[in-house]
């Protein structure tokens, strides 16, 4: 599989263990996923209320989408 074969998108999820009922609370994480799966748990981005993990993964896919377009 080469590099362009590579699905890139970026996922919003509750943290393992934490409740995600309150959307101020740290316990979001934003995922980066290769073709649908986290390859590395370095990928994890937590302690994130959920604003901020909307606001990450709108970033990185805001940059995604004009690297592509380079």
């Amino acid at each position: 599989m080469t590099e362009e074969d590579i699905d890139v998108s970026y996922e919003i999820r509750v943290a393992p263990g934490a409740a995600g009922t309150d959307p101020e609370a740290p316990d979001w994480q934003v995922c980066e996923l290769e073709n649908g799966v986290l390859k590395n748990d370095a990928d994890i981005y937590d302690n994130l209320t959920y604003a901020e993990a909307q606001q990450i993964a709108g970033m990185w896919t805001k940059k995604k989408e004009e690297a592509e377009g380079a």
